[in-house]
């Protein structure tokens, strides 16, 4: 059944270019004025809390930013999500997010292997230094910023994402220039936006198949609630553990660039069901503008 009315005409791309902008003003000015009221937790520029509290509230800001605008377009968010489905079926989704994250550890290693001989500074500083220097369970300003950082991480970043590339430029870019462009240019700012944009321009098109095949947008919010799960327990577990014997270094990096290869093979049955299951008989129609259906 087709649905007349159609918000996404009126939502504007470069709009939404300048709500992140204000997003990133507010957020600013919000750490500057808490900086002033709490010198103690806010103390030097490379502060853990600091950095969790501007990751989080450029989220919020930007969510708020864009609920304002979508108020005045008549957009039906349950439209828009689709139909909840069972918990067992989101669960059986939530599988996805193993073979996503052995494709984003694949991509590290066999991506970053030159980057690391033939920009050895620049390596250091993004992959080594960058780990090194999170914020260690200890101590009441850590363990504030290390649980902001876990919702923001695992709960708000996937929502926020999902709702906004998937469910907001996604389909108004598919009225625009078609589904399969659509898709591809989603996919590819999702991955501008991320340090590893390899797999994350796979992950967001993985993402926008999901929605498009399912027409439910709880299903790539769970698969990435997952996604992000996954690497924020191993990072914690390694936190536990302070073994200062396993910091990583540029010549332990190079000796496993084999565990991308091994990854990669394991990735081709997953390939092929995904394309089996979904590619092959999906109907490729926008979500928003057709009644749910049983797909999942």
């Amino acid at each position: 059944m087709q649905i007349d009315s159609n918000p996404f005409e009126s939502i504007r791309f470069r709009a939404l270019v300048g709500y992140a902008i204000l997003a990133f003003i507010a957020t600013m000015l919000s750490i500057f004025i808490l900086g002033e009221l709490l010198p103690a937790w806010f103390k030097g520029e490379s502060s853990p809390l600091r950095e969790a509290l501007i990751n989080l509230l450029l989220y919020v800001f930007f969510l708020l930013f864009t609920l304002g605008m979508l108020s005045g377009t008549g957009l039906s968010y349950s439209r828009l999500c689709g139909t909840l489905p069972p918990w067992r079926t989101l669960g059986r989704y939530s599988l996805w997010a193993v073979p996503l994250v052995i494709l984003s550890l694949s991509c590290l290693f066999l991506l970053y292997f030159p980057v690391s001989i033939f920009m050895p500074d620049f390596f250091k500083e993004q992959f080594i230094e960058s780990g090194a220097a999170r914020a260690m369970p200890s101590g009441n300003k850590h363990i504030l910023a290390n649980l902001l950082d876990s919702f923001t991480i695992i709960l708000l970043a996937p929502v926020i994402e999902e709702f906004f590339f998937r469910g907001i430029l996604l389909t108004r870019w598919s009225f625009k220039w078609g589904v399969s462009k659509s898709i591809f240019a989603s996919s590819l700012i999702f991955a501008i936006l991320h340090p590893d944009p390899i797999s994350s321009f796979c992950f967001g098109c993985m993402m926008a198949i999901f929605y498009i095949r399912t027409k439910s947008l709880f299903i790539p919010t769970v698969i990435h609630i997952a996604n992000n799960s996954i690497p924020s327990i191993m990072e914690w577990l390694e936190i536990q553990s302070d073994d200062s014997s396993s910091q990583l270094t540029i010549e332990g990096f190079q000796e496993l660039w084999w565990i991308g290869l091994i990854g990669f093979v394991i990735l081709i049955p997953c390939a092929i069901y995904f394309w089996r299951h979904y590619i092959r008989n999906t109907d490729w129609q926008v979500p928003y503008l057709i009644e749910p259906s049983n797909n999942l």
